[in-house]
């Protein structure tokens, strides 16, 4: 099982980008996942922690333009060549592309 990334210091890793933190909000008790919507470069990005299944997600806005509707860029942890330690390298491939 791949550890839960701390909340908070995946916040600060934000910061330390430069990336503009919209909204942020953490769910201990739906199996302690979490959500940060953020701005950067001009890009809006999401990034989830899915505790259920152990899932480190970076997701852009579908082009399709609904406001509930994201699409996966960047995933780590159970089952998934990445890991979540990887989140710094993530953003950053994320915000570049």
């Amino acid at each position: 099982m791949t550890p839960a990334p701390n909340f908070e210091a995946s916040c600060e890793l934000l910061r330390e980008l430069d990336i503009t933190i919209e909204d942020a909000r953490s769910t201990p008790e739906s199996f302690g996942s979490w959500f940060i919507r953020a701005t950067a470069k001009g890009k809006l990005i999401r990034i989830v922690w899915d505790g259920r299944d152990g899932a480190l997600i970076i997701q852009e806005p579908s082009p399709r333009g609904a406001p509930s509707d994201w699409g996966d860029r960047w995933i780590a942890g159970n089952g998934y060549a990445r890991k979540t330690s990887e989140l710094r390298e993530g953003v950053l491939l994320v915000l570049d592309s």
